[in-house]
């Protein structure tokens, strides 16, 4: 088999499920250059060359990449950070190896406020009621008096989100985070006192994710996904980075009917044409957006746009996908990526995590855990049950827990029930003190998405 070269840029996020996609190739024989934040175990174990570089300062990735360069055929990332700090253009710039994410320009995952204008101009439709407050532009009790008055006109309520992005992290929403006006005023101005915010009319309906792959002309958008965010059952809890997700057999979740599905790709690919101008944009390469899509009574509005895949997400997608990621990759940079194959089976990936993940409670002192039980369990099931490990860290020979999401243990199937049950199982084999969210992917949580949408659409 021909070798590969392919640089990987990894917060400990997603990495290890798209390194082990590539390694799943018939054709290639990928060798891994890993630049990453801590020394993850399964990223450690694959990589050719190995470096960490905590901050995921670009240049210093520069410089890892341009010492490779010679060995390394194309590169990609798993965290926004690189994306928004313009990680490709300098990487591109300094080694000339094609990086397979959007540039500075397209990463608009950067600002929250300049996303709603650039949705204004490529698919107003789709755009939520909002108004930015600007603490450069305005004192806090003129932006105070401003946001009451949108409170009044907005009689569903608000989602407030710091421009910048937070991972959920400084996000509220009207029911769950606050409930009078007094407590939303409160939020909001902790909120601004930070800097730029964003407020947004809440929107009732069921989320999805979209995701889209392009070469700069063609726009090729992957089977839908639903994210779970709050940190507990039943969507509970505080917002997180996602605690895990899942995709049905089909391009379309469950809940959703097939026009749902057709909307959205027609909405998105129009909106990506308007997006990149005449011709082919090669700026916008990769998984060039995850939006996250509320499916209202009367259609959907897009929530927010990320500039790469989703952590959980796309995980889901890469362990049903058909076509080598490798050859995908290569037809992303040559420019003739015409499509993609996706498997007809279910996907559910679940998330353990610190017991203090989410939670408001003080971080928990670093542990060991212990993987093998999960890992032995993946093996005898032949590709039904896939741990990744996402903040874990080799240190003294052990396996040493971060605070974030831990462990992304993917279970796949013939139908979402089959693969819940694959992925709650491998969660059950991981020795240490975590914790996770049962109902991902369950008959119960999509059933309820399935009647909540029924009846806001009676």
């Amino acid at each position: 088999m021909d070798k590969v070269g392919i640089l990987v840029v990894s917060k400990s996020l997603s990495a290890a499920a798209i390194i082990d996609t590539f390694s799943r190739s018939d054709k290639y024989s990928p060798q891994f250059f890993v630049a990453e934040k801590q020394v993850n175990p399964a990223n450690f174990k694959a990589a050719t060359e190995h470096v960490v570089i905590q901050d995921l300062d670009v240049a210093q990735v520069a410089k890892f990449a341009s010492k490779n360069k010679r060995r390394i055929d194309f590169g990609l990332t798993d965290t926004e950070d690189f994306v928004t700090a313009g990680g490709r253009d300098l990487v591109e710039k300094e080694t000339k190896v094609p990086m397979v994410c959007v540039t500075k320009k397209f990463a608009v995952e950067a600002s929250k406020a300049d996303q709603r204008l650039l949705f204004d101009e490529i698919c107003p439709e789709a755009n939520p009621r909002y108004a930015v407050f600007d603490p450069k532009a305005q004192a806090e009790p003129a932006a105070v008096s401003r946001f009451k008055r949108f409170l009044d006109e907005i009689e569903s309520g608000v989602a407030i989100k710091p421009d910048a992005p937070a991972r959920g992290a400084g996000v509220g929403v009207s029911g769950s985070d606050f409930g009078t006006e007094e407590e939303a005023v409160e939020f909001f101005k902790n909120v601004f006192s930070k800097g730029r915010v964003v407020v947004e009319e809440r929107l009732e309906g069921e989320e999805s994710s979209f995701h889209a792959f392009s070469d700069g002309k063609h726009f090729v958008p992957a089977p839908l996904t639903r994210d779970y965010k709050r940190a507990l059952d039943g969507n509970k809890g505080r917002l997180t980075g996602g605690m895990g997700s899942y995709r049905g057999k089909s391009d379309v979740l469950p809940f959703l009917s097939l026009s749902d599905w057709e909307a959205a790709v027609d909405l998105e690919t129009r909106a990506f044409e308007r997006w990149k101008g005449k011709g082919s944009d090669p700026g916008l390469r990769g998984i060039i957006l995850y939006d996250a899509l509320m499916h209202t009574k009367d259609g959907f509005k897009i929530l927010e746009r990320n500039s790469r895949g989703g952590n959980t997400e796309q995980i889901c997608i890469l362990t049903t996908m058909v076509d080598d990621y490798v050859d995908v990759c290569f037809r992303m940079v040559q420019g003739n990526l015409k499509g993609i194959r996706f498997s007809n089976k279910a996907s559910v990936v679940t998330c353990a995590v610190p017991l203090s993940y989410g939670t408001g409670g003080p971080a928990a002192e670093p542990v060991a855990v212990d993987l093998s039980r999960a890992i032995a369990l993946s093996k005898r099931s032949k590709g039904s049950v896939r741990v990744f490990p996402m903040d874990l860290r080799l240190e003294g020979g052990r396996t040493i827990m971060g605070t974030s999401r831990s462990v992304a243990v993917a279970g796949l199937g013939g139908s979402i029930s089959e693969a819940h049950a694959e992925s709650v199982a491998g969660v059950r084999a991981l020795s240490g003190p975590f914790r996770y969210r049962k109902d991902v992917g369950s008959n119960a949580d999509v059933e309820r998405s399935r009647r909540h949408l029924r009846k806001l659409r009676a």
